[in-house]
């Protein structure tokens, strides 16, 4: 996968570069400028993409490591007489919430952000809203709860349901300051914003975004075009 991910990088700097010299009109030429804007949404196309190639082999290794925390709970279960041969607890104990995702229609916390993500990545948004709020309502400590905040706010925003996005966007920062997400989620939280033609207040996120932020990806692509 990591090789895969190295690859697709480089495709993007090779299709960028080769990219620029598709059109041989003056830099100044109507031409030119049409054919640079294109390509610049053909990279921002490839960058999210990337994103979400990067997010699912996170999940993936994620995924694995569950299923071996869930093995590792089993067999110390066995060494204590509290499984059956069935696979049933005797005694409630500390292993409950591996049982619980062994459960028929239950699933670990990684397998239910997957399928969460799954569904916002096929556009199936009112799905995946539902998916990510039972995951940050049943695991709002996870490690990809910063992150399924932020992909809950993106379906509101694909939906144009712009001001719940907003709000979505905002408790990445509130409730994960220190995740991944959170520079892009201010980012986003501008977007919207816009959209709502709300553009003093899109200035002031920006802000807010280049003080909290100021060496993110984020802050760099709210200075484009300045």
């Amino acid at each position: 996968m990591r090789t895969l991910i190295a690859s697709f990088v480089l495709a993007i700097f090779a299709f960028a570069a080769t990219g620029c010299a598709l059109n041989p009109a003056s830099p100044g030429g109507a031409g030119f400028e049409s054919e640079l804007a294109r390509l610049r949404q053909d990279q921002r196309d490839l960058a999210r993409q990337l994103e979400r190639t990067q997010d699912n082999l996170l999940l993936m290794e994620a995924r694995v490591q569950d299923q071996q925390k869930v093995l590792e709970q089993l067999r110390g279960a066995a060494g204590t007489g509290k499984v059956t041969e069935g696979g049933e607890m005797t005694a409630p104990g500390e292993n409950g919430d591996v049982l619980a995702s062994l459960a028929p229609g239950a699933g670990s916390p990684t397998d239910i952000y997957l399928k969460a993500f799954a569904d916002y990545a096929a556009g199936r948004y009112p799905q995946s809203i539902l998916g990510f709020e039972a995951f940050l309502k049943t695991y709002p400590n996870s490690e990809y709860a910063g992150n399924a905040q932020f992909w809950l706010g993106e379906c509101y925003y694909s939906l144009q349901r712009y001001p719940r996005a907003i709000e979505e966007f905002r408790k990445v920062v509130d409730l994960y300051p220190q995740g991944g997400k959170a520079p892009e989620a201010l980012l986003k939280t501008a977007a919207a914003q816009l959209e709502l033609h709300q553009m003093e207040q899109a200035r002031e996120t920006l802000q807010v975004l280049r003080r909290l932020y100021p060496n993110s990806d984020a802050a760099k692509k709210s200075r484009q075009g300045e």
